[in-house]
């Protein structure tokens, strides 16, 4: 009789398209673990409340006005968009540089990617009156608007993400399918977060916007916070027993994160030095940007520069580098400073409008709040469970160009006849 394969999974592991689920280790999870998650769903029960309010009373409920037509929403999505780069730079690193000391990493990476750009997306869907409207974008495209190239981006970086993640946990196509998955994610992920850029930079009337340097000083600043904001939810994993990583992968990411760190702080520097030299200056330039140093936008830009230059100092000391203290402090400080760097660049188009005329400081209401809080703990309530449910711990033989693994959880072959 002719032999066949038979695989069998552990108790509690339920396989889906090839993914083993470890349900059964949600029932071996902690008090401290289910407390997080009941507070994340009602925080995003509030959020859908908030939600609710604002499809029912439309934009009565949002602080958002004529002079400042976009807020939290998209201070969130360039912030979100930005944050998922780290994922890739570290994913890339591995399959096309051969950075092996990243590849514990590679899986969590790009789950973080995929997730980030989701919670990017559902932001822009919670703005919209009528959601249901975004149908017509596709059908009847506008091709002068960058939103059209940047939204296409998003959705199709993060199936990419998806796709890739499945990739990694099955195996399927070996280490060739991982290095043209990269491939194929590394242009994606360009074109995502310059043409996110580009929405200001191609902006003539917004004159704090229109610089050719928003592209690179984007690129940078995503960069470092993405790795910045992985370096932290990679320590958070080893400490609730998900991972175990070499203090060497720390080390590594910390030297990235300093590099990048000071090329986007001199990205920054010069295009202050450049609106502010005497010899350069105009005086649009010079006005709007003084709001951000001296006025009443002081407090969301201030805060870049500082938290940015602290965090830069102190992963600059050998010494002191390599020591988890100072990387989740530096990384933890330069994940809000980017955050800041994103409301103060929506800010710094609508501070003073195309007339001249200045704006006050632009404040979410209650409902923007509940809503950007509700769609944070949706994306933490993924990665809560999926540390639970998901194979994201790298196997030694992952990506042998052997025939594809079964799949994380998997038990050894059985022959029967």
């Amino acid at each position: 009789m002719a032999k066949k394969l038979i695989t069998t999974t552990a108790p509690g592991v339920y396989r889906f398209i090839g993914v083993d689920f470890n349900i059964g280790a949600l029932k071996s999870a902690g008090k401290r673990y289910w407390m997080f998650v009941a507070l994340l769903g009602i925080i995003i029960t509030l959020g859908i409340v908030a939600w609710g309010t604002a499809l029912a009373n439309g934009g009565s409920v949002m602080a958002m006005r004529d002079n400042y037509p976009w807020g939290l929403w998209f201070t969130n999505y360039m912030y979100y968009v930005g944050l998922s780069a780290g994922g890739l730079i570290v994913y890339a690193s591995v399959h096309l540089f051969g950075a092996e000391q990243f590849k514990p990493l590679s899986r969590l990476a790009v789950l973080q990617a995929g997730v980030l750009v989701m919670l990017a997306l559902l932001g822009i869907i919670t703005d919209m009156e009528r959601p249901w409207r975004a149908v017509y974008m596709l059908l009847t495209p506008n091709g002068t608007s960058p939103f059209v190239y940047t939204g296409s981006a998003a959705n199709i970086y993060m199936i990419i993400c998806f796709v890739d993640l499945w990739v990694l946990i099955t195996g399927f196509g070996g280490k060739k399918l991982a290095q043209r998955m990269t491939l194929i994610a590394l242009p994606f992920a360009i074109y995502l977060h310059t043409t996110t850029a580009f929405v200001l930079s191609l902006n003539k009337s917004r004159e704090l916007w229109n610089s050719a340097v928003m592209v690179p000083i984007f690129l940078t600043s995503a960069t470092a916070s993405g790795i910045a904001l992985l370096l932290i939810c990679a320590y958070i994993m080893q400490s609730i027993g998900v991972f175990k990583f070499a203090s060497s992968m720390f080390r590594s990411l910390a030297t990235l994160l300093a590099t990048v760190i000071i090329i986007d702080l001199f990205l920054l520097l010069v295009e202050i030095l450049s609106v502010f030299w005497p010899t350069s200056a105009k005086p649009g330039h010079v006005v709007r940007l003084e709001h951000f140093f001296t006025g009443e936008y002081a407090w969301a830009f201030i805060p870049v520069l500082i938290l940015g230059i602290g965090a830069f100092v102190l992963l600059a000391g050998r010494k002191t580098r390599h020591l988890p203290a100072i990387q989740i402090t530096a990384s933890a400080m330069y994940v809000v400073a980017i955050f800041f760097k994103r409301y103060s660049l929506m800010a710094m188009g609508f501070s003073t409008n195309t007339l001249g005329q200045y704006s006050s400081p632009y404040f979410p209401s209650l409902v923007e709040v509940l809503i950007a809080l509700g769609l944070l703990s949706v994306g933490l309530m993924i990665m809560t469970l999926s540390a639970k449910v998901l194979p994201l711990q790298v196997p030694e033989d992952e990506h042998d160009e052997e025939p594809a693994a079964l799949g994380a959880g998997a038990e050894p072959v059985v022959e029967a006849g």
